[in-house]
């Protein structure tokens, strides 16, 4: 599904009002603010689900959000296995985009994990606060997909909003990491918002 780049805008203008209602102490906790996240980017992309991995204060990736029980599966997935395009992102950077995860054979464990679910293609975009990657946005299909360069702008652009929206919290909170100030160390939670 091509991206409708004014609803992009619009979207990406109601998530920038989400950020400047934060600009004093937060009145919902993060998790909440990145489900109405993850919820939007799903309907916007036309995807079948959605997931954030973050950074925890130790330097591990931590499923913090999702839109559906899909998204919950694969990224507790790769938080468990240490394999996906989560990590992959995390490690190159920068986006990762993958027509068919079945095509990649160092993904059989994380395919394995998430069974009887199925997911297929999944573009990975880095969150970045600061000058720093602190996690993934992931938009996730259980089709086939070969990911368009649109696709992969939007997603990149959509993962800034994130990482603002990360920046401030932090600033909001001003402790520790920035994935402490969202989910402790080693009590990570995934947040479903539907199915």
């Amino acid at each position: 599904m091509p991206v409708d780049e004014r609803a992009l805008a619009e979207s990406i203008s109601t998530l920038t009002g989400i950020l400047e209602a934060m600009a004093g102490p937060p009145v919902q906790p993060i998790s909440a603010h990145l489900s109405v996240t993850v919820t939007a980017a799903a309907d916007l992309f036309g995807v079948d689900s959605v997931g954030v991995l973050l950074l925890d204060g130790d330097g591990e990736l931590r499923a913090v959000a999702s839109s559906t029980a899909l998204a919950a599966a694969l990224e507790k997935a790769q938080q468990q296995v240490g394999v996906g395009p989560g990590h992959d992102a995390q490690a190159r950077r920068g986006s990762v985009l993958v027509e068919d995860l079945t095509a990649v054979p160092e993904y059989a464990p994380l395919l394995a994990a998430i069974e009887p679910l199925t997911a297929r293609a999944v573009l990975s975009a880095p969150i970045w606060v600061d000058s720093e990657v602190v996690g993934n946005l992931n938009l996730i299909r259980t089709d086939v997909h070969r990911w368009t360069p649109v696709e992969a702008r939007s997603a990149t652009a959509y993962a800034e909003v994130v990482g603002r929206l990360l920046g401030l919290a932090a600033q909001s909170l001003r402790q520790g990491p920035i994935m402490e100030r969202v989910v402790p160390t080693g009590h990570a939670e995934i947040t479903d918002v539907g199915t």
